[in-house]
Formats: structure tokens, C-alpha cells, sequence
């Protein structure tokens, strides 16, 4: 691509396995012109990693770009990062066409996995540290000095923020507010049942028992899961995310 936000890469690797046995993953969004990162790290792997990387790179840059190549994961094609990206597109007033990899053809995003190498010797092997926040802070200096300081074979050994500045595109001036109430998209409709009772993906919510008898609205949402009857908000299910995944889990060992 020859301008900066034509297109941006995104991908999750994972970053590191904590002693409880759980993992640190990272997801990050590299443009296509300048090799500038922007990311996320999160405990999880699942759409809110891509869209909270997503929404870093829109903050750090302040644009959106014309077109979104991702790897072909689960975490990238669903409902709500395609619905942010069609809400995003229509909020900046520029298309944004989503590029999944093909199946079974790694060398898609050979890009991302050549990046992945420099992350794993860069950062990962000299941040041994278990503590989450403290490894989150030292990420974050790690995309300002990969961004800055940092020289690119590709790029003749100059640094990304010197091909940033060569943007033509108009800045796009978001609150991390704004951009958080777009990722959202409706996933059901369900009759609510006695002693409010609704299910879901095979799994039993319990939502605000008043609501017995009425069909209602089921909306991912960055929060967990909205009950929504008539545009208004009757109840947010704050442990969504952690049951769906808990679910998926669970599924794959049996599969």
C-alpha cells in the first residue's frame, strides 16, 4: 500500500504463560505502509482483544483505515468486530472493507508473523514479569520505541513515524468513549421466561424477573451482554464474556 491507513494488519499471538497457568496474549494492528503497531494485551482471546486493539490504533493515529486484514480467527470473524468496523466505517464516513486470511494459507499474513518474531525477541524474552499491569505499561513503551526509535529493514532503516507523517488522510478526532459504545451488535431474541430465565448459546442468563413474558433483545456489548427492550437498557449481564468462554473452552476439549 502506498499511503499511510491504506491497510493494517491485525493478529493475536500469545505473549506469555503465567505460573497459574493462565496466558497473557497479545493482539496488534500494524499498517501496511509505515509498519506502525498499535495493541492490546489482554488475559483473554476472544473479540474484545481485536477491538480494544483496534480502538488503540485509532486513538494513537487518528484515523481509520481504508482496509482491515486480519488472520483467519475465530476472535476477528464474528458479529461484533464486524459490527464495530460497519459502525466505525459509518461514523467516519469512509468504507472499511474487513480481509480475512484464507483458510489454509498461512503466508496471508506473513507480515504479522514476521512482526510476531521481533515482538517475541524484543519484548517478551525481556519482560519476564508475572505482574499484569507492570507488563502492560512496559508494552505500551514498547510501541512508542518500535514506532519512534526503532529502524525497518523495509523501510531502509528509517523509523514508522516518519512515514506516518506522510498521511493524507483526514485526522479523526474519537474519544475512547465513542469508540467502545460502537462495538455492539444483536445476537438474539428471546421470550424471557419465569423467574427471568433467558438462554443462550445453550446457557442459562437470569435477567430482571419483572421482564417474565416479554420479548426482549440480547446485545453484545464490550460490557457483557445488554437485555434491551425498545431501545433502553433493562439489564447488563456483566460476566458474559467470562461464561462464553468458559463455554468454548469446555466444547474444544470435548471436540
Amino acid at each position: 500500500m502506498k499511503r499511510p491507513h491504506s491497510m493494517w494488519h491485525g493478529d493475536v499471538m500469545t505473549g506469555k504463560r503465567s505460573p497459574d497457568g493462565n496466558y497473557i496474549y497479545q493482539c496488534t494492528i500494524e499498517d501496511d505502509y509505515s509498519r506502525a503497531y498499535a495493541g492490546h494485551l489482554s488475559k483473554n482471546k476472544d473479540a474484545r482483544i481485536v477491538i480494544y486493539a483496534l480502538i488503540d490504533a485509532v486513538l494513537r493515529w487518528k484515523s481509520i483505515p481504508t482496509c482491515f486484514h486480519y488472520d483467519n480467527g475465530s476472535e476477528a470473524k464474528c458479529g461484533i468486530v464486524k459490527a464495530f468496523l460497519k459502525n466505525l466505517s459509518e461514523r467516519g464516513d469512509q468504507g472499511i472493507q474487513f480481509i480475512p486470511t484464507l483458510v489454509r494459507n498461512p503466508k496471508g499474513n506473513g507480515k504479522k508473523e514476521r512482526a510476531h518474531k521481533d515482538d517475541r525477541r524484543d519484548f517478551w524474552k525481556k519482560n519476564r514479569s508475572n505482574n499484569f499491569s507492570y507488563v502492560r505499561k512496559k508494552f505500551e513503551k514498547y510501541l512508542m520505541w518500535r514506532n519512534e526509535k526503532k529502524g525497518h529493514f523495509a523501510l531502509k532503516g528509517k523509523t514508522s513515524i516518519t512515514r506516518l507523517k506522510e498521511n493524507e488522510k483526514p485526522k479523526r478526532m474519537f474519544s475512547r468513549k465513542l469508540l467502545e459504545s460502537l462495538a455492539k451488535v444483536k445476537v438474539a431474541e428471546r421470550v424471557v421466561k419465569p423467574l427471568g430465565v433467558v438462554y443462550l448459546h445453550n446457557t442459562i442468563f437470569h435477567v430482571n424477573p419483572r421482564l417474565e413474558g416479554k420479548k426482549v433483545e440480547l446485545w453484545e456489548t464490550l460490557k457483557g451482554l445488554e437485555i434491551r427492550k425498545e431501545k433502553i437498557v433493562y439489564h447488563l449481564i456483566e460476566d458474559y464474556w467470562n461464561r462464553k468462554i468458559s463455554k468454548s473452552s469446555i466444547v474444544a476439549k470435548k471436540t
